[in-house]
């Protein structure tokens, strides 16, 4: 018996013509503090941090992390994180 076989475009052809990408608000706009050697993390971070970074980075939180980051480094705070000092902020 005869069996009828539907003919697909190859799979390639396929995923090209569905495949659309668009580019996230902001994708290739350049780092207002001309940086260009960057890389993405995923942080967790708590409100008022977030905040903080971003008021420092007048709404851009990458600027504001950098920012900070520099002024850090500027002022010589670089010591690593200390759970004695840290208590201390907390009061504890």
């Amino acid at each position: 018996p005869r069996v009828a076989i539907p003919v697909t475009a190859p799979r390639h052809e396929t995923a090209m013509q569905e495949k659309v990408r668009q580019r996230a608000p902001g994708a290739g706009v350049k780092a207002r503090d001309g940086v260009t050697a960057v890389e993405r993390r995923n942080v967790m971070i708590d409100p008022a941090s977030l905040a903080l970074f971003e008021r420092i980075g007048q709404g851009n939180l990458s600027l504001g992390v950098r920012e900070a980051a520099r002024r850090l480094q500027e002022s010589g705070d670089t010591a690593e994180f200390s759970q004695e000092r840290h208590d201390t902020r907390d009061g504890r």
